[in-house]
């Protein structure tokens, strides 16, 4: 394969990248506003689809999303976690959001499940590619946890594609997360600085 053939073919994995991640995003939004509460697994949701999966095809394997919306009128304006399930090809995502507000919380939410879906399906790649080891102990120290090797590319793949979408410098992504999110990450500012240097110089 020569340079010219190399470089097509990265263009076009990492289009078909952005398409599934815009896919999935989409098809979440959809499903979260036509319900206020309840579990759903994706895309199975969509009855008139001709596949219960999102076929990935830069990795040749195939994924689902299992889907928990709930309302919690003690969040600001919601809540979102997110978790890719070891050797199940699954996505599990929680969405928990104040009612009060739900249409005026749609930009944001867009832009944080663009984050987290591209988060877990560098999980996902991992996995295939066997590039990190991922199934390993887990911890219930946050500074351990997201120092991981296999967290920090991870991290990094999610917050380029933020950066990307909001068209906001890299660098300035990452310190806006670590600083909105410190009731999730739990982390002090000296280790949030670490975190982030770290993810600012992944290769």
């Amino acid at each position: 394969m020569n340079l010219r053939e190399s470089i097509k073919k990265v263009l076009l994995e990492n289009n078909s990248m952005r398409h599934t991640i815009r896919e999935m995003v989409r098809d979440i939004i959809i499903v979260f506003k036509e319900n206020d509460n309840g579990e759903f697994t994706l895309p199975e949701y969509f009855e008139d689809r001709d596949e219960m999966v999102y076929n990935i095809k830069k990795f040749g394997s195939n994924l689902t999303i299992d889907l928990s919306i709930e309302e919690n009128e003690s969040v600001d304006d919601f809540v979102v976690n997110a978790n890719y399930v070891n050797e199940e090809e699954t996505i599990e995502i929680n969405i928990s959001y104040n009612p009060t507000n739900k249409n005026g919380i749609l930009y944001d939410l867009i832009g944080e499940l663009n984050e987290l879906i591209a988060h877990e399906l560098r999980h996902f790649y991992q996995e295939i590619k066997k590039t990190y080891d991922i199934g390993g102990q887990t911890t219930s120290d946050p500074y351990t946890y997201y120092s991981q090797p296999h967290e920090i590319d991870a991290q990094h793949y999610g917050f380029k594609r933020l950066s990307k979408l909001t068209k906001k410098p890299f660098e300035d992504v990452v310190r806006k997360w670590f600083d909105t999110h410190k009731d999730l990450h739990r982390l002090s500012d000296q280790e949030s600085d670490k975190i982030i240097n770290k993810i600012l110089n992944h290769k």
